[in-house]
């Protein structure tokens, strides 16, 4: 409050820090002319939304759409390809026939997001004809695309070529979370074995205590033609650890 009694207000109508615009109309022009890039921070597989059961064809479909989306600035997009039967880009029609979600089933958004469907529209654009689409939304103020779903089916709004029905789609997993799922079915099947002496047991045991210690590594062909032969002499294990060895004594010397 002021000597005289006055209250002190804060103006909204001008900036905090000064006059001068945090972004200069050049700056403007850039954003305009960025490419739209995509990030999946919000993906997610729900079910009928699951990309378990796609070829390596749909999967190559998708980054090259992606790719070809990603020469593109979002007013290219949104707005001189608007209709195109390629792209196939457009808001999500919430109350298309028999859609299996609605906008509030995507409750892993922040809810920032989630409730301010005016700023945050969620759009699709097509992978390519007949297989499938992407969905997700643009950031405020941003050429940033946020996939949330992918739709092998086009589950997200079903066509009538498919009397509207929802084609099921299964959860894809790594090949790592899928050694795991087997490791849990023969877990389940020897759990009725009485016999604690059993080799099995003791197996089990052991590899569950190696999932700490789980390393992935990509090979170019010719070593992995050489790592297969010597695989038939050597285990996985006994190779990385030799390879360790070797190095560990190079630096050594």
């Amino acid at each position: 409050m002021k000597k005289n009694g006055k209250k002190l207000t804060l103006s909204l109508a001008l900036p905090k820090y000064g006059n001068k615009p945090l972004v200069s109309s050049e700056e403007k022009q850039f954003i305009k002319r960025r490419k739209i890039a995509f990030s999946f921070s919000y993906f997610k597989q729900i079910p009928n939304f699951g990309i378990g059961g796609c070829t390596s064809k749909w999967h190559t479909g998708l980054l090259e759409r992606l790719s070809a989306l990603g020469n593109m600035t979002p007013q290219e997009a949104l707005e001189e390809n608007k209709g195109s039967d390629a792209l196939r880009c457009h808001p999500i029609d919430w109350n298309a026939q028999n859609i299996p979600i609605q906008r509030n089933n995507l409750n892993w958004l922040p809810k920032d997001i989630l409730e301010n469907e005016a700023e945050f529209p969620i759009m699709q654009f097509s992978i390519s004809t007949g297989t499938g689409r992407i969905v997700g939304f643009f950031d405020r103020e941003s050429s940033v695309f946020h996939v949330v779903l992918l739709d092998p089916n086009h589950n997200i709004q079903p066509s009538k070529k498919t009397n509207y029905q929802i084609q099921p789609t299964t959860q894809g997993i790594s090949q790592y979370d899928e050694l795991l799922n087997k490791l849990e079915n023969i877990k389940k099947i020897v759990q009725d074995c009485k016999d604690k002496s059993c080799k099995l047991h003791a197996h089990l045991t052991m590899i569950e205590g190696l999932h700490d210690n789980i390393v992935y590594v990509g090979v170019d062909k010719d070593f992995y033609s050489t790592y297969q032969e010597i695989l038939q002499v050597h285990s996985l294990q006994e190779i990385l650890e030799q390879g360790i060895w070797d190095f560990t004594e190079t630096s050594r010397s």
